[in-house]
């Protein structure tokens, strides 16, 4: 009886089960697919969906963390056509490991996958380039370097090593400030006549990294400790040096005898001297001790008024890297002296006179004031000439960037003809004296003929002045035999009361004036162009 039982409860139970179909409700279900595109900071996550039936998708989201905890969440993504999803990861730590897995929720119960990691790029030590020598003293030197890439971490430590290649032994120097990433070091207290390897370095949380070497071989100096030794330290061989560094802080003691070594006498009378080569590079002119000559006394950072006058026979000298301000008439009368050296920290230049020798004013590449094109020096943006060297001859054609000449710029130069560029607007007094010019032609724009432009130009025969003249300065052609002048203004230009005179007889009946022909009876009628006995048209 009890089997009849079982089978029958048996054969219902296979009866109802046959043709059975999947229910319509069953859950998706969720998988991740690793991560791709992985650098230090970001990560792309993928995954996806599998469904079931006519279940609603649910909501997906990635949740992720480091150290396991999975404490972040992305928002929402979509699901594409195939069930797939993925999520850009930004904003993560370089070399750590991030667990992630995706997340739904339908409403009805929350849905996971498993769990998947992958470890963000590591940083990496900075990359730096090699250096650049700016300049070089007895005991010192000026280098330059870049960082390429800061490898991911801020830059915690940057300058150069340094190494006495004699000796073994190493230093640091950090570097003292920078521009963009761009950094500049000064090394000092190295050892004369020693050789030395140079290497930049850059370090950050995960290492440090060192550049190539730069090699220097340094030179000799008489290194100052106190202003007013070089006396004592040189003792009485003054007129033994015909070459001589000096180092440390200098004075108008310093430099009085240091003048008579270069064979000039505070009094300018000459000395036995024959200093011709002189490195202060490393020296800093400092205020304080008598002075170096016609009552003119040291002040901080200036080469002043005639520090080197009358000393004819120099032939080069580096000027202190720490000098600010070079006055007019530093180097006047330095007839040997064919190149003058610009330090880095110069800001600002007068031109001297009677150094007839001069072929180049050559500014250091780390000056940001100054700038020299073929030994001419100019303002940073070469919109303004600021020396010209009195020994350059032949032609010369300003820089089209040039808008401004200053103060005696030309002053007793060589050059027979100069050609002005088009954009100049402004010229300064005496911009032109004592020089050989023999001709000049004026931009049109150009409206201030300055006081003693060209006075004593004694070679100076024909003059162009361009359309948009308005003004001739007192003196401005002193001197000049000029026979022909051309004026292109429409108007006569207005003339201060000595604007004509000049030491030259003769000027108004020896010079033919040019003018345009419909403004004849205009320049003739005019008080002061009227007394040219030649007027004629062009």
């Amino acid at each position: 009886m009890y089997k009849m039982l079982f089978f029958l409860t048996a054969v219902l139970l296979l009866s109802a089960c046959d043709g059975v179909e999947t229910p319509a409700n069953l859950e998706p279900r969720l998988y991740v697919g690793g991560a791709v595109g992985v650098t230090r900071t970001e990560a792309t996550v993928t995954g996806g969906i599998i469904m079931y039936g006519d279940t609603p998708v649910p909501e997906l989201r990635f949740v992720y963390g480091a150290d396991g905890r999975m404490d972040m969440s992305s928002p929402a993504v979509e699901v594409d056509g195939e069930g797939r999803v993925s999520y850009r990861l930004t904003g993560l730590t370089a070399g750590t490991e991030y667990s992630f897995r995706l997340h739904g929720d339908n409403g009805r119960v929350t849905l996971g996958s498993d769990t998947c990691v992958f470890t963000t790029v590591p940083n990496d030590p900075p990359t730096v380039t090699g250096l650049s020598l700016l300049s070089q003293g007895p005991t010192s030197v000026i280098v330059e370097y870049g960082i390429v890439s800061d490898g991911g971490e801020a830059v915690t430590a940057t300058g150069c090593r340094i190494r006495d290649v004699a000796s073994g032994d190493t230093l640091r120097v950090a570097a003292s400030g920078n521009v963009g990433d761009t950094y500049r070091v000064r090394i000092g207290g190295l050892r004369r006549h020693a050789s030395y390897e140079i290497r930049p370095y850059a370090a950050n949380a995960v290492g440090e990294t060192v550049g190539g070497a730069l090699s220097i071989v340094t030179g000799d100096a008489v290194v100052l400790a106190v202003a007013g030794e070089l006396a004592e330290l040189i003792g009485g061989d003054v007129y033994g040096f015909t070459s001589l560094s000096l180092a440390g802080p200098v004075n108008g003691d310093d430099l009085c005898l240091l003048r008579r070594m270069m064979g000039r006498a505070p009094d300018g009378s000459a000395t036995e001297g024959v200093l011709v080569h002189v490195n202060m590079t490393d020296a800093h002119i400092v205020g304080g001790g008598g002075s170096y000559g016609a009552s003119r006394y040291t002040e901080d950072d200036v080469i002043g008024y005639g520090l080197f006058a009358g000393c004819d026979r120099l032939e080069d000298v580096a000027l202190p890297s720490s000098a600010k301000v070079i006055e007019k008439d530093a180097f006047l009368g330095c007839v040997s002296l064919e190149r003058i050296d610009i330090p880095a920290d110069i800001v600002e230049v007068a031109p001297s006179s009677g150094c007839y020798g001069l072929q180049a004013v050559e500014a250091s590449p780390a000056n940001e004031r100054y700038k020299s094109v073929d030994g001419v020096l100019f303002n940073a943006g070469v919109t303004e000439i600021t020396w010209f060297p009195m020994g350059k001859g032949g032609d010369y054609s300003l820089p089209e960037t040039v808008t401004s000449v200053g103060d005696y710029a030309f002053r007793e130069c060589n050059i027979t003809r100069f050609t002005l560029p088009p954009g100049l607007e402004k010229m300064g007094q005496g911009a032109f004296y004592g020089s050989k010019v023999e001709e000049v032609v004026m931009p049109a724009r150009l409206r201030l003929i300055p006081t003693g432009a060209f006075q004593a130009c004694r070679a100076l025969r024909a003059v162009r002045l361009g359309a948009g003249t308005e003004l001739i300065s007192d003196y401005a052609f002193d001197g000049c035999p000029l026979e022909h002048l051309y004026v292109e203004a429409a108007y006569p230009p207005v003339c201060n009361d000595n604007a004509f005179s000049t030491s030259y007889d003769g000027l108004f009946s020896k010079c033919v004036l040019h003018v345009s022909s419909a403004r004849l009876g205009m320049y003739k009628a005019d008080g002061t162009w009227g007394m040219f006995d030649n007027i004629t048209g062009m």
